[in-house]
């Protein structure tokens, strides 16, 4: 295999792939679905596209193995976030290749992943693997409004096409930050679940001239106050546990940790230095509540008698959803406030970090990295694995991007990025890591 030739051809079909705007809403995936469909087909490799509604389409292809394992599923999502070009370097949609990197919505999440994956089948493929399990490229629409049109709508529908012993995904990316000159590789086998709330507060409406501290506003605005600064405290499950265990051989400050591996001796340390300041850290050691929406009033000088929020909460995978709006109504401190569940997302069980699949990842990672650390990491955001976890199938999310935190920062945000090496890395790891689950 000429892997400096693939992984020349895996950029130029990012650029190409990045220049179809698959943005979410409306979403639009049908383009891209049939442009993956196009490389599939130059390679003779099946596939079968599933629309969902006009114009939001997934794709599935499969390379069939002997049966000795369900398969080996490689998932990504078409689908981007919104990008407005007038904020970015480059145009978002230009795939454009500069200064080492190539540069679009979605090179990190997640096209360039996607296409890493489908390169991956392209040269399993061409090596004429002898496969005991089957290897499935899965291309889904939706994900980035929660999958319901994509993966969830594939695992109802087409059930049977979806059996799987693993499921490799987005997640955990190799930050270039936490142990110096070291990637350090996090493996998502967790994430936190979405549980959206409505609140409605209803008051005495007026005239502004002649305020009566009873308005819609006047009631509401103090109650989310009392809300969002009591905090939930810190419940650190067992994936983070080993997680901070991985990184105190490399951080002095978490030592004692690592000497003892003592929950309460990790808790004490991660108060004394602080690390809940960083909203990373924050966020992956207990359940939050975040103000994203407050509607009220339709004329400045009109007192509003309705007042309306909503919270986006990401819970913990061990958090019951009825204990929080439990915490939530309490926190509040305001009966007469309503508290509606909008939306709660699956949530899932972790996947295990003791066992063949997560060991055969480590085994990879440092095969082609030598000089990475590995460890089990919790997802803070959502991703189409809780679908398949929830059904019992182990998923791990491991992106092959090299990143510093300014370019995590980037992911969602103005001037997305992935390094041109990475991706041609990516390609030859996501390789390895078929011929060692699936021969």
């Amino acid at each position: 295999m000429d892997w400096d030739k693939l992984g020349d051809d895996a950029v130029s079909i990012l650029g190409e792939y990045l220049r179809i705007d698959t943005t979410n809403p409306p979403g639009n995936e049908t383009p891209g679905a049939e442009f993956l469909g196009s490389i599939l087909a130059e390679e003779g490799i099946a596939y079968k596209i599933y629309e969902s509604a006009p114009g939001r389409s997934s794709i599935l292809a499969r390379l069939g193995g002997s049966g000795e394992g369900k398969p080996l599923i490689l998932l990504n999502h078409i689908d981007v976030v919104p990008a407005n070009p007038e904020n970015w370097q480059v145009h978002p949609f230009s795939g454009e290749v500069a200064d080492g990197f190539i540069w679009g919505r979605g090179t990190l999440d997640m096209k360039g992943m996607g296409i890493m994956e489908l390169m991956a089948c392209v040269a399993a493929a061409r090596e004429g693997l002898g496969l005991r399990r089957d290897v499935v490229f899965l291309a889904v629409a939706d994900e980035e409004a929660g999958g319901y049109s994509g993966a969830r709508m594939l695992l109802e529908n087409h059930p049977e096409e979806l059996e799987a012993d693993l499921v490799i995904n987005e997640g955990g990316y190799a930050t270039m930050d936490l142990v110096a000159g070291r990637p350090f590789f996090m493996i998502a086998n967790a994430e936190k679940y979405g549980y959206w709330l409505r609140l409605k507060r209803r008051g005495v409406g007026g005239h502004g001239s002649m305020p009566t501290g009873q308005g819609a506003l006047d009631l509401m605005v103090p109650a989310l106050a009392r809300l969002l600064e009591n905090k939930r405290p810190m419940n650190i499950n067992p994936t983070m546990q080993a997680f901070f265990s991985r990184l105190a051989e490399h951080w002095e400050i978490l030592a004692p940790y690592g000497e003892d591996g003592d929950l309460q001796t990790l808790e004490r340390l991660i108060v004394e230095n602080n690390l809940t300041a960083l909203p990373a850290l924050s966020a992956v050691v207990r359940d939050t509540v975040s103000l994203n929406i407050l509607n009220a009033g339709v004329k400045i000088n009109v007192i509003p008698d309705e007042a309306e929020a909503f919270l986006d909460c990401r819970l913990l995978p061990e958090t019951d959803g009825e204990d929080f709006l439990a915490f939530v109504r309490e926190g509040l401190q305001d009966p007469e406030m309503e508290v509606d569940v909008f939306m709660d997302m699956e949530k899932a069980p972790a996947s295990p970090i003791e066992g063949d699949f997560f060991r055969s990842i480590e085994k990879v990672i440092h095969a082609d990295y030598p000089d990475a650390v590995t460890s089990p990491f919790m997802l803070s955001g959502l991703s189409d694995s809780r679908f398949f976890r929830a059904r019992g199938v182990p998923c791990y999310g491991i992106i092959p991007a090299r990143l510093g935190i300014a370019d995590l920062a980037r992911i969602h945000g103005v001037d997305e990025r992935i390094p041109v090496q990475d991706v041609k890395d990516g390609v030859k790891f996501l390789y390895d890591l078929v011929v060692e689950l699936c021969t």
